[in-house]
């Protein structure tokens, strides 16, 4: 019996792309023996075109997704171009063509997961996603099935490798930001604009997707509170070297009896902390449930040969219902029929450190103090960096549990004096 064959057309030949071609290519044997299907990359696209040297061998290439949705040896259609606009109109005309589709792109499910389930549904046809969150590590898929006997009460964890990469070179070689970022872009593992990952809004992206599966309901990506690193300082990390903690971006989203409390900010993490240990380009996303308690899932979060493989895998399971002409859409969890999920309006009290940076002159840590006594709030601690020039003075607060809106309104009213140099920094304590 011949090998059935399933042909791949490509859309978006960047890291990712060239990644997933690369891995078919190498391991097109080796996929064919575990999954009884021989994947073939016919068509590639790329708006500024494809050179002859990089396109696959066998393959065509093309600056026009439309003429590769249109091509009849495309069978599944893989976008890895990234955006909400082009992209969006590449998967409803796969979809309308009777396409299945793979795709990478957390921001444009997060926006327009709902829409786009919806045709696949009526269409009869999968979309794969497993790229969309956390690179290689198969989380969604665990969601989805490994989970689905129990009830989820959390899902927390780092989701962006650009940012961990970063604040772990913060840490291990006491640099500023600045200097990290920069290294990162040189790495590859930051866009030239990076505002994406450092502000938040990737983790932000994926941490909707996840708790949209987790808790089955819609969740409005635009609802979730979104701080991100741009102003973590060399002197933050400092601080929590003291502290015995560091400092990780963290998406969190948990079921409460006052509706879901969902964020995606900078924690100051204990170094007995797991988070703690997440260095580099790496993720973790942590699951709790009430049947497998506490479980972690922990592997290369950025770089194109870990998403690329996550592709690949939603491939193969499609290539395998292609080929033996069974394809159907998928019932995910919180995109269909879903109940709105109800946030939170009563966070619960989590201790915040403070960091002040302020131009030297009498009085500020008392009339600081003050304000934090008129809202009923404890002070744990204070320290002061020593040695700092007098127009750029920092120091450090850090209180007992209070529920964010109380301390947010601190954080305003101490913005107001004329001795800030720099708004607050707020970091949430690791609970």
């Amino acid at each position: 019996m011949s090998m059935k064959q399933v042909r791949v057309g490509i859309v978006g030949f960047g890291t990712v792309g060239r990644a997933t071609a690369d891995i078919i290519a190498k391991h097109g044997d080796l996929i064919a023996q575990r999954s009884g299907v021989r994947l073939l990359v016919t068509s590639v696209c790329r708006r500024s075109g494809v050179s002859a040297a990089d396109t696959p061998a066998g393959a065509r290439a093309t600056s026009d997704w439309r003429q590769l949705v249109r091509e009849a040896d495309v069978d599944v259609v893989v976008e890895t171009m990234g955006g909400t606009g082009e992209s969006l109109q590449l998967l409803r005309a796969a979809l309308e063509q009777g396409k299945p589709v793979v795709t990478a792109n957390k921001n444009l499910l997060a926006e327009h997961g709902d829409e786009l389930f919806a045709l696949a549904a009526a269409r009869g046809l999968p979309i794969g996603f497993e790229a969309s969150v956390a690179g290689g590590i198969p989380i969604l898929r665990v969601i989805h099935e490994s989970t689905a006997g129990d009830r989820l009460r959390s899902v927390h964890g780092i989701l962006n490798g650009t940012a961990n990469y970063i604040l772990t070179q913060m840490e291990n070689r006491g640099i500023e930001f600045a200097e990290a970022l920069s290294e990162a872009q040189k790495a590859g593992f930051a866009e030239a604009d990076p505002s994406f990952d450092i502000d938040g809004q990737d983790a932000r992206d994926k941490l909707c997707i996840l708790a949209r599966m987790a808790f089955e309901g819609r969740l409005d990506v635009a609802k979730i509170p979104t701080y991100g690193i741009r102003h973590v300082r060399a002197i933050d990390i400092h601080s929590a070297n003291r502290l015995e903690s560091t400092i990780r971006l963290v998406g969190s989203a948990e079921h409460t009896d006052h509706g879901l409390e969902v964020s995606v900010r900078p924690w100051l993490v204990s170094r007995r902390s797991m988070l703690a240990k997440v260095e580099g380009v790496n993720n973790a996303v942590f699951l709790v449930g009430d049947k497998i308690g506490t479980q972690m899932f922990y592997g290369r979060g950025a770089g194109g040969d870990a998403t690329g493989a996550a592709v690949v895998s939603d491939l193969i399971e499609i290539s395998r219902d292609f080929a033996a002409g069974q394809m159907s859409a998928k019932n995910i969890s919180g995109f269909l029929n879903s109940r709105e999920l109800v946030l939170c309006d009563h966070p619960r009290p989590a201790s915040w450190y403070l960091r002040l940076t302020v131009q030297d002159q009498r009085g500020i840590v008392a009339r600081v103090a003050e304000v934090i006594a008129h809202e009923a709030i404890n002070i744990d601690s204070l320290e002061q960096e020593p040695h700092l020039p007098k127009d750029r003075v920092s120091f450090v607060i850090t209180v007992e549990p209070v529920s964010e809106p109380v301390i947010r309104r601190a954080v305003e009213a101490i913005n107001q004096f004329d001795f800030m140099v720099e708004p607050v920094l707020l970091l949430r304590i690791e609970p």
